[in-house]
């Protein structure tokens, strides 16, 4: 999905921008990952690879492919994280007091949060910028440019 947006203010490799959506934001299949990159004011981060300046008129795009591939690629390691806890919990219950039901419960929480800690470090360190929406044309030069 690509829409118009103009540059507020740049942060190293990132811009603030006003977006002006082309088509409603509820049927966009992205919208939680733009909604995460807005701040109070409602301006959108978004990677500038073009090195847009303040007052330019860009166009974005929320690369929804590598946004739903990401999302297989966490609810798969999740579903493996859970369902590997579980069996290894399961087929270890002769090794303590418990039953195999509660060690496979025990198993399957233990793998969601490994799972879960394994998404956080890989997603929210700052190396996932893949899935951000990204300034792919700079329409009209603003105001900061000689």
């Amino acid at each position: 999905m690509r829409d118009s947006a103009t540059v507020v203010r740049i942060e190293k490799n990132m811009a603030w921008v006003q977006a002006k959506p082309r088509i409603a934001c509820c049927n966009c299949s992205a919208m939680s990952l733009c909604a995460g990159n807005k701040d109070a004011k409602g301006l959108l981060a978004v990677r500038n690879p073009l090195r847009a300046a303040p007052g330019d008129k860009v166009e974005i795009e929320v690369p929804e492919a590598s946004y739903v591939r990401d999302l297989t690629r966490i609810f798969g390691l999740m579903l493996i994280g859970a369902l590997a806890g579980m069996a290894l919990g399961y087929f270890f219950s002769p090794l303590r007091s418990f039953s195999s039901n509660e060690n496979g419960f025990f198993g399957l929480l233990a793998g969601v949060i490994l799972c879960g800690f394994v998404i956080y470090r890989r997603y929210h360190r700052g190396r996932r910028a893949v899935g951000w929406p990204v300034i792919v044309e700079i329409l009209d030069k603003g105001e900061f440019h000689g």
